[in-house]
C-alpha cells in the first residue's frame, strides 16, 4: 500500500512538473490554428485564381505584419513539433510563409496539413528525433528543400560562381550556447556528424559589395539569406525578397523592430550598415 501511494506520489509530481510544456503546446495550437484560419481561406482562394508559389508568400507575410518576434519558441525538452502562427523569428517566419503557400497550392486550409509540410521542411528527411533532428543550419535547410523540389538556390548563377569557403562548426563548439546540448554528447555527436557532413560541399555567396550589380534579377518572393561572417557560422537571418516603390527591400521577422515588417531600409542599405553580413544568398520557390 505504501509502495503504492509513493508511485501515486511520483506520478502527480511528474505531471505537475510537465504541466507548463503540454499547456504551452496546447494553447500555442489553438491560438495558431484560429490565426491560420484567417490567413488561408484568401491564400486558397488566391491559389484557385492561378497565383503561383511566390505570390501567395508575399500575400501571406503581409497578412501577418506587425505580429511579434519572439525568440526560442521551438524550445522545449523533448523535442516536438511546434507550429506557432502569432509569435516568430526569422527563420520560423520564412518556413511557415512557405508552408502556407504550399499548403493552398495543395488546396488545403487546414492547420494539421499545415502542420505537416512544416515538418517536411524543419526536420532532416521529416522526422522528429530530438533536438539534433531539426535542421538548425539554413544551409542543411535549403539542401533539404532543393532536394524535394520546392525551390532552387541561384546564389550560384547570380555570383557568378564565387564560392563563400563556408565551413560549419558553430553548435558543435558552442555548446553552452544551447541547452539542449549542454549535457547531452549524443546529441552533440549527431550535430557535429552534420556539420562535417555539411563541410563537403561547395557553397557560393553574393559578396556584400556585388548585391547592387544583382538587384535587377531579384523578385518577391524570393527568399533571402544574410550571410554571417561569424567563424563556423553561415546564414544568421532571413526574409522574402518584396519590391517598394521599384526598390529592392525585404519582408522579415525582425529582432530590432520586434515584429514582422516590410523592412524600411534597401536590401542594399540594410546589409551595408550590418557589420557582420558579408553576402547574401538567393533562393527561388518554384
Amino acid at each position: 500500500m505504501n509502495h503504492m501511494k509513493k508511485y501515486i506520489s511520483i506520478l502527480i509530481i511528474a505531471l505537475i512538473a510537465l504541466a507548463p510544456v503540454f499547456s504551452f503546446a496546447q494553447s500555442v495550437e489553438e491560438k495558431s490554428a484560429a490565426n491560420y484560419s484567417k490567413i488561408a481561406p484568401k491564400l486558397k482562394e488566391m491559389a484557385e485564381k492561378g497565383a503561383s508559389t511566390s505570390e501567395l508568400i508575399i500575400a501571406a507575410t503581409l497578412m501577418r505584419v506587425n505580429e511579434p518576434y519572439v525568440a526560442g519558441t521551438l524550445e522545449t525538452i523533448p523535442e516536438k513539433l511546434i507550429v506557432n502562427i502569432g509569435e516568430t523569428d526569422c527563420i520560423l517566419f520564412v518556413e511557415s510563409c512557405l508552408a502556407m503557400a504550399l499548403n493552398a497550392k495543395n488546396g488545403a486550409t487546414d492547420y494539421e496539413s499545415l502542420c505537416k509540410i512544416v515538418q517536411g521542411l524543419r526536420y532532416r528527411d521529416g522526422i522528429v528525433n530530438g533536438y539534433s533532428s531539426r535542421l538548425h543550419y539554413t544551409s542543411e535547410w535549403i539542401m533539404q528543400g532543393e532536394k524535394n523540389g520546392i525551390f532552387t538556390e541561384i546564389t550560384k548563377k547570380l555570383s557568378g560562381g564565387n564560392l563563400s569557403g563556408q565551413k560549419f562548426s558553430y553548435m558543435s563548439t558552442h555548446t553552452d550556447s544551447y541547452k539542449q546540448l549542454k549535457d547531452s554528447p549524443a546529441e552533440v555527436a549527431t550535430i557535429r556528424e552534420a556539420e562535417l557532413k555539411l563541410n563537403e560541399y561547395d557553397y557560393y555567396l553574393i559578396k556584400k559589395e556585388d548585391i547592387p550589380n544583382v538587384l535587377k534579377d531579384l523578385k518577391d518572393g524570393d527568399i533571402l539569406g544574410l550571410n554571417t561572417s561569424v567563424k563556423g557560422l553561415d546564414i544568421a537571418h532571413v526574409g522574402y525578397i518584396y519590391h517598394v516603390d521599384g526598390e529592392v527591400h525585404f519582408i522579415h521577422a525582425s529582432y530590432g523592430a520586434k515584429k514582422v515588417v516590410v523592412e524600411t531600409k534597401t536590401l542594399v542599405e540594410y546589409a551595408n550598415n550590418s557589420k557582420s553580413c558579408d553576402g547574401i544568398r538567393i533562393i527561388r520557390v518554384k
